[in-house]
């Protein structure tokens, strides 16, 4: 599970000179699931098991075994359980300076502007029995089969299949020509996601109404409310409790404070609901939660 603070990721993933990297995860044994966040890299995810549910700028997918999830660089998105199934995938994350080091050469402005913004994309997600998915997926999974060899050996060649796969997702058609899109509007929705995400994780310990939260994003409470569940596909109430939960939950294995005051800490003023919601989302009360062994929920 992500730290509190790191909901935008600053820190560059791989080296400094070669920006690029591959993450394995499982749910729920490694982590709980990935609150909302963005970074600047570039990401694919490729489910290998199980199944659980992805939120991309305000689109929503439960991916299974074989699909993948594209996520262009600066958009919000989760990772979070399908009910109570296990997911194992993978996350290739690169920056394209480690394909094109100067941002207006010929390849940079015809065609890496384009992944670097949803309002691009027609399609986010790839379903394992779609075309394109069935002619990437043999790259993905050479990039996932080396990603423990040496980048002094294989650089390479992890650049050839990142230039494929580009390749391959501009010619599949999903990517938008640019003289049609609402920029503008989707760069406002990103930012203001951006900014309740950002307000969340610095006052989460403390009251936070619709009101206050609204006001962040300069709506009234009622747009807020359906514009926060347009882009989250969540309320923003059940996304306040989930964070404030998983913040809890991180709590309860790494320190020795009563339940009590961890619940207050994270802005649960009725401790006995802080105890159903947290049973109701972890399936064991916090007590039993932190008795079990971290490492079996890590």
């Amino acid at each position: 599970m992500p730290n509190r603070e790191s909901l935008h990721e600053t820190n560059s993933h791989g080296k400094k000179t070669f920006p690029y990297v591959v993450y394995h995860a499982r749910i729920p044994e490694w982590l709980l699931g990935f609150p909302l966040h963005w970074h600047d890299e570039f990401e694919i995810i490729f489910v290998t098991g199980g199944s659980a549910v992805f939120t991309v700028d305000g689109r929503r997918m439960c991916a299974m075994k074989n699909d993948m999830v594209l996520v262009p660089s600066g958009a919000v998105h989760s990772i979070e359980r399908d009910g109570d199934r296990c997911c194992e995938y993978f996350n290739i994350l690169f920056s394209f300076s480690l394909l094109e080091e100067n941002p207006d050469s010929h390849c940079a402005r015809k065609y890496f502007s384009f992944f670097q913004d949803t309002v691009f994309f027609r399609e986010l997600f790839l379903k394992s029995t779609m075309t394109l998915s069935k002619k990437i997926q043999p790259l993905v999974k050479d990039l996932i089969d080396h990603r423990k060899q040496n980048y002094s050996d294989y650089e390479l060649m992890i650049k050839g299949r990142l230039f494929e796969i580009l390749h391959l997702i501009f010619d599949g058609n999903i990517v938008k020509d640019s003289s049609n899109v609402p920029g503008r509007q989707n760069k406002n929705n990103s930012e203001r996601i951006k900014k309740i995400v950002s307000y969340t994780r610095e006052h989460f310990s403390e009251r936070i109404t619709i009101g206050m939260a609204a006001s962040v994003c300069s709506l009234s409470e009622s747009r807020f409310m359906n514009f926060f569940r347009e882009q989250t596909g969540m309320s923003y109430i059940q996304y306040l409790n989930d964070f404030r939960l998983e913040s809890g939950a991180e709590e309860l294995l790494s320190e020795k404070k009563p339940v009590t005051e961890i619940a207050l800490d994270n802005g649960f003023e009725n401790i006995s609901y802080f105890i159903r919601a947290f049973k109701k989302k972890f399936g064991v009360t916090p007590l039993e939660y932190r008795s079990s062994n971290p490492h079996d929920r890590r």
